[in-house]
């Protein structure tokens, strides 16, 4: 399973490389009329998935970053990605009767936080002349964890040990949104996705989660020319 997995990050990161390298040389040749540069922001609603997590509820959380895009075509282009990801679970407390009295323990939170990097590949349906034009999207992420928290009840957060989470994530995006015009090639950029985790990102294999991230999301983009 580890052989797979350093497989499956040694291939995201190449992709990304070349995404970027692509980007690069996009942004050279074309900026001054297919390539727009954002900044986009929304809400995180986080959990853990896997067999092994039990009685984990979501956590509300948020994101921020960045976005380049580039149009390939009329219909088509692609976005790279940079945010800050907040992300993690709730365990919910449980009362319990003991000698006729009720104990209740508390929520328990855990939060991970991860620098990612996202490759879209984005299909655009309409015409470029109309001034709103929804879209679909899907895409690799590669996360790499800045902090790892958790906090009981409404105390506060401390730190897990180094060798409790691994240091990167990687899954992939998929979702829909609008492209909204608000002014000369600038665009509102409302969406919806899920982030699907498909590493452990434990660094254990006798405990073994994934993240999975419901966003609500909102973008502005700008030309670059």
């Amino acid at each position: 399973m580890k052989t797979i997995t350093k497989s499956f990050s040694k291939f995201f990161f190449a992709l990304l490389l070349v995404a970027t390298i692509s980007f690069s040389i996009s942004f050279s040749s074309y900026a001054q009329s297919t390539t727009s540069l954002g900044v986009k922001g929304g809400v995180n609603i986080a959990n853990f998935r896997g067999e092994d997590v039990k009685d984990a509820d979501n956590r509300t959380a948020f994101n921020l970053g960045l976005v380049l895009n580039y149009s390939v075509a009329e219909s088509v282009g692609l976005s790279l990605e940079a945010d800050y990801s907040s992300q993690g679970a709730v365990n919910k407390g449980s009362t319990m009767n003991v000698g006729g009295i009720d104990i209740t323990t508390d929520d328990a939170t855990v939060k991970v936080d991860y620098l990612r990097t996202t490759l879209l590949f984005n299909y655009y349906m309409g015409s470029s002349e109309m001034n709103i034009r929804p879209e679909l999207f899907a895409g690799p992420y590669l996360g790499f964890l800045l902090n790892s928290q958790a906090k009981s009840g409404s105390g506060d957060f401390e730190d897990y040990p180094d060798d409790t989470f691994k240091g990167t994530d990687f899954g992939a995006a998929f979702g829909a949104g609008l492209h909204i015009k608000v002014g000369e090639k600038m665009w509102l950029v409302p969406d919806v996705r899920y982030n699907l985790g498909l590493s452990n990102i434990y660094d254990s294999d006798d405990f073994t989660a994934r993240n999975g991230v419901l966003s609500v999301n909102l973008g502005l983009t700008f030309p670059l020319n």
